[in-house]
């Protein structure tokens, strides 16, 4: 016949807890907590551990079920929403893009057209500098070859639509074909700089970056 005592034993041991502490242990804690965020808090968790992950490990190398202990959230979870680690890059990739845009909407404010591309193209080449993420992506990995090669058009088109509209925020009175089309140019630019980046080192230089924008991407748009 088992006592209370050992009742209690058993019954704290089957909800995870330590025997005679009335105490969860860290892992009922954790399944209790990973219930209470919304699904906008856990996919946002989700997203920065995958962040942390693709930056230290790679593309190659990043492990989704890493990214879901990152995030404190189950294989399960993470798995409904990215059904895979090319789902959940993509995600990444966009995430970092618009918050990027929002960047770059700040940096242009108040500027005219010309100083707007300068300013753009300047900010767009820092944050792949500073940005550990888009250093690896970018510059380590190639992940933007990959990520474009498989979005393709579709890319090209979202990009070259968004800028066109900070540029004519920024005021640029050229008709809206001849923009979309001088802004679709920077835009497969930067990705084949991207790709492909320059072996002088020198070009990456803030003054060399600003100088180049200038010189031969403001004179496109009025």
């Amino acid at each position: 016949m088992t006592g209370p005592r050992e009742a209690a034993s058993n019954t704290a041991e089957i909800l995870g807890g330590t025997a005679g502490s009335g105490q969860p242990t860290r892992d009922l804690r954790q399944r209790k907590r990973r219930n209470t965020r919304s699904p906008a808090d856990q996919e946002a968790a989700i997203l920065v551990a995958a962040a942390d992950e693709f930056t230290v490990a790679g593309i190659a190398q990043a492990n989704v079920d890493a990214v879901a202990a990152r995030a404190g959230v189950s294989r399960s979870t993470l798995y409904r929403r990215f059904p895979n680690k090319d789902a959940l890059l993509h995600a990444v990739a966009a995430d970092r893009y618009e918050r990027g845009m929002r960047t770059l909407d700040a940096a242009v404010a108040g500027l005219g057209p010309s100083d707007a591309v300068v300013e753009a193209f300047y900010r767009g080449a820092q944050m792949i500098s500073d940005d550990p993420l888009l250093n690896r992506l970018i510059l380590a990995d190639h992940g933007v070859k990959r990520l474009t090669a498989e979005l393709g058009a579709l890319f090209v088109e979202v990009a070259t639509a968004r800028i066109a509209a900070v540029l004519r925020d920024a005021g640029a009175q050229m008709p809206a074909d001849d923009l979309a089309q001088a802004v679709e140019i920077h835009v497969r630019l930067v990705i084949s700089y991207l790709e492909m980046p320059s072996s002088d080192d020198s070009r990456r230089e803030p003054s060399s970056v600003r100088h180049f924008a200038a010189t031969f991407l403001a004179p496109m748009i009025w």
